[in-house]
């Protein structure tokens, strides 16, 4: 009988994912097979529309509901290379827009809070990277931190705030994004240390609470095991105020019946600590890699 071995790293911030389309026509509106859409399991499920628009080709996903989800633009027919607009949506509002050049993030990005006018980041990239100002907000519209990036790198000074506008810190980056200078400071002016402000969510018990709580709950997929389908799934999550999971994406996976197996058991993963950002409790973002082998 097969053996299931699971291997639970965890590992920070990372994107690209992929969905299906089938292939077929109507009218003006084109759809195409291509293979960047045969990865991810939750966009594979939309209803995807193609249009020619202007010089691109843009591709707008929708859910069982039809309320729209995503909107890509390629400059080629095949839908191999990214250009041109991009946005995504929660619940019909905007989550995140910006453009891309040759498959890259290009220019200023903004990703907004869940009524979709609230901007809760901005952030310029060049090619795909970092380059250029970068502000993230709180809530209340008040400034939470903000800097430069250079080719991917944090530079020179960065000013961190509290949702009360007093000053939490300041951070100074050398030209190869290394921190050479750090000062953090409480809501009364008095220095405080960097663990006193910030802290990545947990989960309660500890990381090895989180590994025997994975391995009772998965689930080989049948047809996995009789194929040998075996790797790693890569999903990004993030833990709410309240310690919930949720905006689980899939970054990569061997095949959708792994990648559904591994995000199934994460939706039911609980008992999570929320994430502390300059001394408040805030939504955070993670990735974690699930590794299924048959042994």
């Amino acid at each position: 009988m097969n053996k299931l071995t699971l291997i639970l790293l965890f590992i920070a911030f990372a994107e690209i994912s992929f969905a299906q389309i089938n292939n077929s026509q109507q009218d003006t509106t084109l759809i195409y097979s291509s293979p960047m859409y045969t990865k991810d399991p939750v966009r594979s499920k939309w209803r995807p529309v193609i249009k020619r628009v202007g010089e691109f080709y843009q591709v707008s996903f929708y859910d069982k509901k039809d309320i729209l989800q995503e909107t890509i633009s390629f400059e080629d027919q095949e839908l191999t290379v990214r250009k041109g607009t991009y946005a995504s949506y929660t619940k019909g509002k905007l989550k995140e827009q910006g453009n891309y050049d040759k498959g890259h993030k290009n220019g200023e990005w903004i990703t907004y809070g869940n009524n979709g006018d609230q901007i809760l980041k901005t952030e310029n990239f060049a090619h795909g990277k970092l380059n250029g100002k970068s502000i993230e907000y709180w809530d209340n519209n008040q400034i939470q931190k903000e800097g430069n990036y250079e080719d991917g790198r944090k530079i020179g000074d960065w000013t961190l705030y509290y949702s009360d506008a007093k000053m939490a810190g300041k951070e100074t980056y050398d030209v190869y994004g290394k921190k050479i200078h750090e000062a953090y400071f409480s809501k009364d002016g008095q220095p405080v240390k960097y663990d006193d402000l910030f802290a990545p969510p947990t989960y309660k018990g500890g990381i090895q609470e989180f590994y025997r709580f994975i391995a009772h709950a998965v689930k080989y997929p049948r047809q996995a095991v009789k194929d040998r389908i075996q790797g790693t799934v890569k999903l990004r999550f993030t833990v709410s105020k309240d310690g919930e999971v949720g905006d689980i994406e899939v970054i990569d996976s061997p095949n959708n019946e792994l990648a559904e197996e591994a995000m199934r058991v994460l939706k039911t993963s609980s008992d999570w600590i929320p994430g502390k950002m300059v001394g408040e409790t805030v939504k955070s973002k993670y990735n974690v890699p699930i590794k299924f082998s048959l042994l």
